[in-house]
């Protein structure tokens, strides 16, 4: 039988947990309806797990001891970063939440030039508690004990400044992933809103990245776009 999973960062140090986040109680007491002694596939997002079992479960309070050895989970052969612009926040967490799922290193925003003028003022930074409890919630669905990073950027050159490896993708491309002959062991993954990149951001990505290939002749939802890109990327491949 699958064990529900619980992602708690410090959980390889202690023998024993004590949850009192009000959501992940009600989620476990009252959705998964687990009681005392109910076990669970604790993870600290940095490759360990362990089994755990309830041992008190209250209203305020779960309480987690330790029962399984601790296995490490090796991370991927290559490192895969999605950089992606920052659009409306529905579409945004959906397409964090894919992406994590599907299975990347690192999750990136950025501010595009072209941003929809609705959301144009808006501060990042407050995105960000919510975007790590999606991606959290996802690796505790998809089984990965590594839980991506996350970084916010003002602009596009920001988020690229340190990629050695870059792919973006381009409605005006012409190649496609079969064109690239070699690629390294970490790779950028950059998508642009849905009226696409800007003049200066085009002169800038064909300046500092690899490769700018297409992902075919349909246009694509900016949330859409990085989920295709990553899994066509990973199924090229051998990573899915």
């Amino acid at each position: 039988m699958k064990l529900h999973r619980v992602y708690y960062k410090e959980f390889s140090r202690i023998d024993k947990i004590s949850i009192d986040n009000k959501s992940k109680i009600n989620h476990l007491r009252n959705v998964l309806r687990l009681t005392e002694g109910s076990k669970l596939d604790v993870f600290d997002g940095e490759g360990n797990s362990s089994i755990y079992k309830i041992v008190s479960l209250e209203k305020k309070k779960i309480v987690l001891e330790q029962v399984g050895d601790i296995e490490f989970q090796q991370p991927e052969r290559i490192n895969l970063k999605v950089l992606m612009p920052y659009i409306k926040k529905e579409n945004l967490f959906f397409a964090i939440q894919k992406v994590t799922e599907i299975g990347v290193s690192n999750v990136s925003l950025f501010r595009p030039d072209n941003i929809d003028q609705s959301i144009k003022n808006k501060d990042l930074s407050k995105i960000s508690e919510k975007a790590l409890s999606i991606i959290t919630q996802a690796c505790e669905q998809n089984g990965s004990n590594i839980v991506p990073d996350f970084q916010i950027y003002e602009d596009l050159s920001s988020a690229i400044d340190h990629d050695s490896f870059s792919i973006f993708f381009d409605l005006d491309a012409t190649n496609d992933f079969q064109s690239i002959e070699n690629v390294e062991d970490s790779i950028t993954l950059i998508t642009g809103p849905e009226s696409g990149f800007s003049k200066k951001e085009k002169e800038f990505l064909n300046a500092t990245t690899s490769h700018n290939i297409s992902l075919g002749k349909n246009i694509l939802r900016a949330e859409t776009a990085p989920i295709t890109a990553l899994s066509v990327i990973k199924s090229n491949l051998g990573l899915l």
